[in-house]
């Protein structure tokens, strides 16, 4: 299908809690081949040999259309992973816990037959460099990347390296653990807290953030209220920071992003009330950035750039 790729695409692969997404990327500019696009179900409680079946399924229906003329494979995968070992270390969080232990970077390779380099890096991560890349950070020099959903990622961007301590940054360069009101700052900013604050203000459980971003559209005060209180917390956590790093941009994505009309005046409220210059984008290229991210790492490797290999 995709002949002649003579090696200057490699495949990007995102790993999702209940699919694997995999696309031939582009090496000079990060562009993701749309048309070699495929997706995966995968059920994140099944057993080791379930899920890898499922993920080399998809890898493999991408490697095939590209006649196997790929550079190498790059994987955004969810943590804790160690990542340069290739070696799942996901334990206690309800999925793929029947990969711990397991080196998945030789269970791939023996699977897809592929022996020119399986890279990984985290799942957020990937999305930043993808941004800094082809996307919303592009040509600026420091970024900080945010993904909103079930928990919160963050990653701190200097041209195109993630950074993971120095000054403006915070310990291992994570934000969800930063100390915020009574607890850490992902308890106040992440799906989980949207959804449970919801029920306990209105008695009613929803199942998805989707529905409350519905519901702000039909101007429902209390989830109106709830992203003006999300938007305004993700202000004060970043500001200290943005400020001490001297962030250009902030970009944000994960699946809450989508409700930005109802948050992001808070969130730049916030960070006007803390004189943050930061200019704030929201991510418009959805899982291509993850997609665009785990070449970009694949690139820095190839190009023996080990910055950001992992």
């Amino acid at each position: 299908m995709f002949k002649h790729m003579n090696n200057n695409y490699v495949i990007g692969a995102d790993i999702g809690g209940s699919h694997i997404t995999a696309a031939l990327v582009d090496l000079a500019n990060g562009a993701v081949v749309d048309e070699s696009k495929y997706k995966e179900p995968v059920n994140a409680g099944a057993g080791a040999e379930d899920i890898l079946s499922r993920w080399t399924a998809a890898i493999e229906h991408v490697l095939s259309a590209a006649n196997k003329e790929v550079a190498a494979i790059g994987i955004a995968m969810p943590g804790p992973f160690d990542y340069p070992g290739g070696i799942s270390l996901i334990k206690g969080v309800a999925k793929y816990e029947s990969l711990y232990g397991l080196n998945i970077r030789t269970a791939l390779e023996a699977s897809l037959q592929f022996e020119k380099g399986i890279y990984f890096e985290n799942d957020a991560s990937c999305f930043a460099l993808g941004e800094a890349w082809a996307g919303e950070g592009a040509g600026c020099s420091r970024m900080v990347a945010v993904t909103l959903g079930t928990g919160l990622g963050g990653t701190f961007l200097r041209d195109n390296i993630i950074v993971h301590e120095g000054k403006g940054v915070p310990p291992e360069g994570y934000i969800y653990h930063l100390p915020y009101r009574s607890g850490i700052a992902e308890d106040y900013i992440s799906s989980r807290w949207l959804l449970n604050e919801y029920q306990q203000r209105t008695g009613q459980r929803l199942s998805e953030v989707k529905s409350i971003g519905e519901l702000a559209e039909k101007e429902d005060a209390t989830a109106l209220a709830l992203f003006t209180e999300l938007g305004h917390a993700l202000g004060e956590v970043l500001s200290p920071w943005l400020r001490d790093f001297e962030a250009e941009r902030l970009v944000i994505g994960g699946n809450i992003r989508k409700a930005h009309p109802y948050f992001l005046p808070a969130l730049q409220a916030s960070l006007r009330k803390n004189s943050i210059q930061t200019s704030v984008h929201i991510s418009g290229r959805g899982e291509n950035s993850a997609l665009s991210g785990a070449a970009w790492l694949c690139k820095s490797i190839l190009g023996h750039d080990n910055n950001n290999a992992r």
